[in-house]
């Protein structure tokens, strides 16, 4: 009965494959054309994916998605982030198709039912994938705005209690260094030359960094733009003070990661190790 199941569900497959691809098949062609090939295989193949979310009516304003779109736009920036969680979706959906096609056609034809379950098992691993994708993305972006902080911090604190003022001094820190942090300066130097007031370009700023540190240092800047520098000053050497100590216990926690990450490849090694003693040992018995 088991084994019915399993080929009547790689049947169902095959011909859901097939009824997407009339469909779909040419529905999404320009936007399959822009998909980063290095980031994302087979986009040829996403129109799967694509059509399968139009039949479930994939709601992208849910509230996990809504959380996605705004992690997206922290790596991707606003402006793309929906297309970026679209594309992301439509290849999730694309290789757990595919991974259960294969596997549930392999299942059928050796009539093993076990197949069918390793299959269902990748799928949900590879959606599980990208997910994890992203949050690393995300996460070392973070670590890196937040490594990148109290540097930027020193700098500032001392172009301003040197007399210059704010701007000025948020342009010439922003052109001493590449990193993530020294981007999103240049990016909001941009808007500042735009015509975008100095007001709403440090709460942008704040918005796309995404960090509850630089939110706060983003808000104070905002509070003391009126109060002179003498006040912002202040503010800029003690919240440097703090977020150097901040990048110690990072680090700290970075090596302690890393640590615990060793752990598998090094119990099996020993295991492996162990094998190799024992297994002659016992066969010279």
């Amino acid at each position: 009965m088991i084994q019915i199941v399993v080929a009547a569900s790689a049947t169902a497959l095959v011909l859901g494959w097939i009824w997407i691809l009339t469909r779909y098949g040419e529905g999404y062609t320009e936007l399959i054309a822009g998909i980063d090939r290095e980031i994302y295989r087979m986009p040829e193949l996403f129109y799967v994916g694509f059509g399968i979310m139009d039949l479930v009516h994939f709601n992208m304003h849910s509230k996990r998605a809504r959380k996605k779109i705004h992690e997206i736009g922290e790596i991707n920036g606003k402006k793309y982030a929906e297309y970026y969680f679209y594309v992301t979706t439509g290849a999730q959906f694309t290789y757990a198709y595919l991974v259960l096609l294969f596997f549930f056609l392999f299942a059928a034809v050796s009539v093993n039912v076990l197949i069918a379950g390793i299959g269902m098992f990748l799928a949900v691993m590879v959606v599980m994938y990208y997910e994890q994708m992203l949050g690393n993305q995300l996460s070392d972006r973070r670590d890196a705005l937040l490594s990148e902080f109290p540097q930027v911090l020193s700098k500032l604190a001392l172009l301003v209690n040197c007399g210059m003022v704010m701007r000025d001094a948020w342009e010439k820190v922003s052109k001493t260094g590449d990193g993530i942090l020294y981007q999103e300066m240049k990016i909001t130097m941009e808007e500042f030359h735009n015509g975008v007031s100095e007001l709403m370009a440090y709460r942008n700023f704040a918005e796309r960094c995404g960090l509850k540190e630089i939110r706060r240092f983003s808000s104070t800047m905002i509070q003391n733009l009126n109060k002179g520098n003498e006040e912002i000053a202040y503010f800029l050497r003690e919240l440097s003070t703090e977020m150097w100590e901040e990048k110690k216990h990072l680090a700290k926690r970075k090596g302690e990661a890393a640590n615990s990450k060793l752990m598998i490849p090094t119990g099996l090694i020993f295991i492996g190790i162990l094998v190799m003693i024992m297994v002659p040992a016992f066969s010279g018995m």
